[in-house]
């Protein structure tokens, strides 16, 4: 399969993570104008950043949506970190319905079914990892040039998704034994008696470890650009259940090309949203980047995640209506969709930087 493949030339609508949402995924699709098949009167056509799952109660049903609209030709997705994770069937928090589905969640949440399981892998084991067009980008998380230029030279047929990701994985272990890090990491660890799982205590900062995490992120194409560039912290800080030594990189910083980026992945905030997630992902790579606004030296990257996937502690916290919303991107309008909310006019690339 290509992992980079083409976007038409046609009006879109970009949608971000939806992460199980069914219901604001259906409110939104009505709120841009589809009519329940993907048909949409004036022929656009939808786009979906990726991250389709976890945390949300429907996670199945917002599969068997996106599949219905990319077979019938009226969607393209592109992977997301979360789908990445089921293929590899890692465990993470809020992915039991599909890798441990007998296992008791947190939050209810529909369990995949034995069915559907197969059908759902073929599907995300298809997905490219980029679109684009000539005026336009589209990744999960983060546009770098040596990792696309990697993923440009697997052609159709020679390696699936997985198997690249496996392949830069093991020449990324046989590196870092080569170097030492492994070694300095382990011992690093075990002189400082160190457990990163104990937010009570916090620990030294670990440069080996910080060193290994980095080399793990960054030297595998497919992590960057599902995930994005991390890079040693300097200091260690608490996010998703551990103690961290490397910390995301606002790549949009030194992103030069002209052609305009739109992404997910990052968890934009307006209104009282951030306060759901506050231990989540660390130092906030947006400080001084209004909501709405457009990103980068050439003001050409926009981050299409307003943090829908934090509905699931809001809902735990029974404070309706919700912050997080699920979110649209309108080409060439240049207009974001919210599905609860009134949109925002946020002009074309090179605006509002």
């Amino acid at each position: 399969m290509k992992l980079i493949q083409n976007l038409p030339v046609t009006p879109m609508d970009i949608i971000g993570d939806v992460h199980g949402e069914l219901e604001a995924l259906e409110m939104l699709l009505e709120k841009l104008g589809y009519q329940e098949s993907g048909y949409h009167p004036e022929g656009r056509k939808l786009v979906f950043l990726g991250d389709l799952v976890d945390r949300g109660p429907d996670s199945p049903g917002v599969m068997e949506k996106v599949i219905e609209l990319v077979n019938s030709g009226h969607a393209q997705c592109v992977l997301g970190n979360h789908e990445l994770n089921l293929l590899r069937d890692d465990p993470k928090p809020g992915n039991e319905w599909f890798v441990s589905p007998d296992q008791e969640t947190e939050y209810p949440a529909t369990k995949v079914t034995p069915e559907q399981k197969p059908v759902f892998e073929r599907f995300l084991a298809s997905l490219p990892l980029v679109l684009e067009r000539s005026d336009l980008r589209i990744v999960h998380a983060c546009w770098n040039a040596a990792a696309i230029d990697s993923a440009r030279e697997i052609h159709e047929s020679e390696l699936g998704v997985i198997d690249f990701f496996d392949q830069n994985m093991q020449s990324i272990s046989r590196q870092l034994e080569r170097d030492g890090v492994v070694d300095r990491r382990d011992e690093e660890t075990q002189r400082l008696a160190v457990d990163l799982k104990d937010k009570k205590t916090t620990p030294e900062y670990l440069p080996a470890r910080a060193e290994y995490d980095a080399a793990w992120q960054m030297n595998n194409p497919v992590r960057v650009l599902t995930s994005g560039e991390e890079e040693p912290a300097g200091k260690p800080f608490w996010a998703g259940g551990k103690w961290r030594m490397v910390s995301r990189v606002p790549w949009w910083d030194h992103y030069v090309e002209s052609a305009p980026v739109i992404i997910g992945h990052y968890w934009r905030k307006f209104g009282d949203a951030g306060k759901y997630m506050d231990d989540k992902h660390g130092p906030d790579i947006f400080v001084g980047i209004e909501p709405h606004h457009w990103m980068g030296k050439q003001c050409n990257v926009y981050c299409v995640d307003f943090s829908v996937g934090a509905r699931y502690k809001e809902r735990g916290k029974n404070t309706p209506p919700f912050q997080g919303q699920l979110s649209a991107l309108r080409v060439p309008e240049w207009e974001v969709v919210h599905d609860t909310r009134e949109g925002f006019d946020i002009g074309p690339p090179g605006r509002n930087c």
